[in-house]
């Protein structure tokens, strides 16, 4: 009898287990990312401060976000590297513009499963 009792409660443990992950269902959603600050081809007076501001979301939870802005002669302004475990992140990041230089921001968010989204602008100083 305790020989039938241990493998019945083996097979309902194999069975649970099973149940369990099989439900557990990878994310497929990759995080979005919202810029609020600066517009896209905004011109900044050379000498003033830019800041970077925005939010990044995602359904289960962002892992990493990524903010780098460089010049159009390769020089890198900001680089920042965010590890977030949660499921919002306040981008909110500066730097101080050079006369008559072109900037791309480039914001990128990955989520726990890898899925990644990127977004990415230009503004310029004079």
């Amino acid at each position: 009898l305790s020989v039938f009792v241990f493998n019945l409660m083996k097979t309902v443990l194999i069975l649970l287990l099973l149940f369990v992950f099989a439900c557990n269902k990878p994310d497929e959603i990759a995080p979005e990312i919202s810029i609020t600050s600066p517009e896209q081809n905004q011109i900044f007076v050379a000498g003033q401060t830019v800041t970077i501001k925005g939010t990044v979301t995602d359904n289960v939870g962002v892992h990493m976000v990524h903010v780098i802005v460089v010049d159009d002669a390769g020089g890198h302004w900001v680089h920042s590297e965010e590890h977030v475990d949660g499921k919002t992140y306040n981008i909110n990041k500066t730097f101080i513009t050079n006369p008559g230089k072109i900037y791309t921001v480039h914001i990128d968010a990955t989520d726990h499963d890898e899925n990644t989204t990127q977004k990415e602008l230009t503004i310029s100083s004079n």
